[in-house]
């Protein structure tokens, strides 16, 4: 399958998935909701990197519906002399629902604490991935107590977490919004019974 295509496909299974995540820092606990839109994609992918491409400033949802009908390819992407910038995403980015499914590590992001950075998030998911990290930085829909994927790319030179306040994972629970079914992937909130 084209490499462009099988990230595009993992991330269309997110369509339906919406991921509930209860954090606790310092006796204070804050929830995250995050769902998927096709929108979302063309950033995470890096798309808008290939300048030199039109699919850089072309309707995002457009973009993502070319992409999962086959009319545009990871060769159609071959044709900018900036594919190496996000050269490292495909592999991962086929991956995002399992590094979603995996993480356990959630940090508050402050963007003043990486200076040369134009990341705008709230909250920075960093899941290990082939001896290295993975970033998902999560960012909340204006006032809707809602959140969505901003960004993401594997960790090169630069820790982005370092500094960052970490919380504790305390609960996660996974819920497709086309069925109502729920899985809990990891819950420390629900006492453990005696036996």
């Amino acid at each position: 399958m084209d490499k462009l295509l099988k990230c595009a496909k993992a991330f269309e299974k997110l369509l339906e998935i919406q991921y509930r995540i209860i954090i606790g820092r310092k006796g204070k606990t804050v929830e995250l909701v995050i769902g998927f839109s096709k929108l979302d994609f063309h950033h995470l992918m890096g798309l808008g990197k290939l300048k030199d491409l039109r699919i850089a400033k072309q309707n995002r949802g457009s973009v993502f519906d070319e992409i999962v009908n086959g009319n545009t390819t990871y060769e159609t992407l071959m044709k900018s002399r900036y594919l190496t910038q996000i050269e490292n995403r495909f592999e991962p980015l086929a991956l995002i629902e399992q590094l979603l499914d995996d993480n356990r590590l959630v940090f508050r992001y402050n963007a003043k604490l990486n200076q040369f950075s134009l990341i705008e998030a709230d909250y920075l998911l960093s899941t290990s991935f082939k001896n290295s990290d993975i970033y998902i930085f999560i960012a909340e829909y204006k006032d809707s107590e809602k959140y969505f994927c901003r960004s993401f790319f594997p960790k090169e030179k630069k820790d982005y977490a370092a500094g960052q306040p970490r919380y504790t994972m305390l609960y996660k629970e996974k819920k497709n919004l086309n069925t109502g079914e729920i899985a809990v992937q990891y819950d420390r909130l629900t006492p453990k019974e005696q036996p």
